[in-house]
């Protein structure tokens, strides 16, 4: 017999997952009577005596549930609001690399900004508790427990939930982050601002960063083969422990929705969608099956894809409507594979209720609809050209200026060369590439730098124009778009919300850069000639270089 070391429920013998929460049982996990090392001074977190602090700040009120996690109601004593506080189980604190992975975890997770994500305020690592998640307190109920309790939901609802779904992982794809865990426990329902249905996604802290150009260098969180998430959601390839892309959360997406409309999962008991669902149409039947193939080739190549297709079966009831401009804004991003902002909706049976209350002011409305159509067209192309076209600055500096603003006080230009040994300031090398600037390694040599007293602002310059310029923390240099060196990464991803043609992860021991040991995150925008350097949670470095017009 095995049993599941994190439930501790008594399985039969050949099971290799805990049906209840997924977890590997093997050798080393299930069966061995070692016990696994927790954190000193740390109990157990089913012996937790609550009320409790973690992290100096959060009072533990109530546990809500839990699986590989504790999940409790808390209240932040510093904002005086209520969150919901995750707390990892001290027994999978097993690895000694585990603290750092969650940190890592937690920082991706902090990154999704969507209306159909849930919100992570805050995360650290408690020195008696370990490692915990701060996250919006959240009032419903998750799609589990709605099934259990009522039922499949009727085809118009489950619509509108797997678009919601979708909007979700398109959001989260376009900043390479895969879920890996789609199932009806990490969809939550909520009922707010007059929408009938409306769906946060959890649970994005076994993620794994991407890279769909060059999958030998993707930034993963855990070691190649680790089978993470539930098995009876999982795709093949993610069972199989091999390497999983967008399109194994379009399987687990497809896997849920099936569940969603008919109870049963769709390879139960052998039947289509229609034999259980009589009012799902064949189309969407289709695609349903398209995203199941074992083969992800013969999938949908994106969320966008799926999403777009869920639409047009919606059309006929408007449940998945969307504001002017945003399913063209969609069709964009799918053909040049690319993020596509979120939007909210407004539910089919909220728009009816008001119809019917208010005849009279229906061609006011329609009017009224037209001029802020109108206006939103405009503002969107207006927004879109500031965005794309307006050259990038740092300082009020672009590249190919030949002069720069008397505030930056630089020194005298010298000829060096910045990525040798005592060249120029060793940060910019971590940074900038030599690469970045498009010059020759024959022009490079003709470079020049000026940089201020305290080394914190350096200007490369080549033929007397501006190539590049560098600045790091203390100093505050903004960029054109108001991202400044020491803002909170939020600020980043709200202003920059375009995919990153390269997002890396170092390690800084201790060396003559002066950074602060840890983790250090370089996010690269190619395409704007600009990019950033992140630890912990803010911008501590800028750099600015050529733009490439095709990254």
């Amino acid at each position: 017999m095995n049993t599941c070391p994190v439930c501790k429920q008594v399985l039969e013998p050949g099971i290799r997952f805990c049906p209840n929460d997924g977890t590997p049982l093997t050798e080393t996990a299930a069966t061995s009577t070692v016990p696994t090392p927790t954190t000193p001074g740390r109990p157990a977190s089913a012996d937790l005596q609550l009320p409790i602090v973690v992290g100096g700040r959060y009072r533990l009120l109530e546990l809500r549930g839990g699986g590989m996690a504790k999940v409790y109601r808390a209240v932040d004593l510093t904002l005086d609001r209520t969150v919901a506080v995750k707390l990892i189980n001290p027994e999978l604190r097993n690895d000694p690399e585990f603290d750092a992975r969650f940190q890592r975890e937690a920082r991706i997770a902090s990154q999704l900004t969507d209306p159909h994500i849930i919100v992570v305020h805050d995360f650290g690592i408690d020195p008696v508790l370990g490692p915990f998640l701060v996250m919006e307190f959240l009032v419903g109920q998750s799609l589990r427990e709605r099934l259990q309790a009522e039922g499949p939901l009727p085809p118009k609802a489950g619509l509108q939930l797997a678009g919601q779904l979708l909007l979700a992982l398109i959001h989260a794809h376009g900043k390479n982050i895969v879920h890996r865990d789609i199932k009806p426990d990490n969809l939550f329902l909520l009922n707010q601002s007059g929408v009938r249905l409306h769906t946060r996604v959890l649970d994005f802290g076994i993620a794994r960063i991407y890279n769909r150009d060059d999958p030998a260098h993707s930034t993963t969180l855990t070691r190649p083969g680790a089978v993470l998430g539930t098995p009876r959601y999982m795709s093949p390839e993610q069972l199989a422990g091999r390497a999983v892309d967008a399109r194994s959360d379009l399987y687990s997406a497809a896997v849920l929705i099936y569940e969603t409309l008919t109870g049963e999962l769709p390879y139960g008991g052998g039947k289509t969608l229609t034999e259980s669902c009589p009012e799902a149409t064949p189309a969407l039947q289709e695609l349903l099956e398209q995203c199941l193939k074992p083969n992800p080739a013969e999938r949908p190549p994106t969320a966008v894809e799926v999403y777009l297709r869920l639409q047009e079966l919606g059309k006929a009831s408007g449940i998945l409507l969307l504001p002017p401009g945003a399913i063209d804004r969609l069709a964009t991003a799918r053909r040049a594979t690319s993020e596509a902002a979120t939007v909210n909706y407004q539910g089919q049976a909220a728009k009816q209720s008001f119809l019917v209350r208010h005849r009279l002011l229906i061609p006011i409305a329609l009017a009224a609809l037209l001029v802020v159509a109108a206006l939103g067209v405009k503002l969107f192309l207006f927004s879109t050209t500031v965005a794309t076209q307006g050259a990038e600055s740092l300082l009020d500096v672009k590249v190919g200026d030949t002069e720069l603003p008397p505030k930056l006080e630089l020194k005298q230009p010298r000829l060096v060369d910045p990525w040798a040994k005592g060249g120029a300031p060793t940060y910019i090398g971590h940074l900038l590439r030599e690469e970045d600037l498009g010059l020759t390694a024959e022009e490079r040599k003709q470079l020049s730098v000026r940089w201020s007293a305290d080394e914190h602002c350096s200007v490369l310059f080549y033929d007397d124009k501006v190539r590049a310029v560098v600045v790091r923390q203390p100093h505050t240099g903004q960029t054109g778009r108001g991202v400044a060196v020491m803002d909170k990464v939020d600020q980043l991803f709200r202003l920059y919300d375009e995919s990153p043609t390269d997002a890396r992860t170092m390690e800084i021991v201790g060396d003559e850069t002066k950074f602060a040991p840890g983790h250090i995150e370089v996010r690269r925008y190619d395409q704007l000639g600009v990019a950033f350097m992140i630890q912990k949670d803010r911008v501590i470095a800028i750099a600015l270089y050529p733009a490439k017009a095709n990254p």
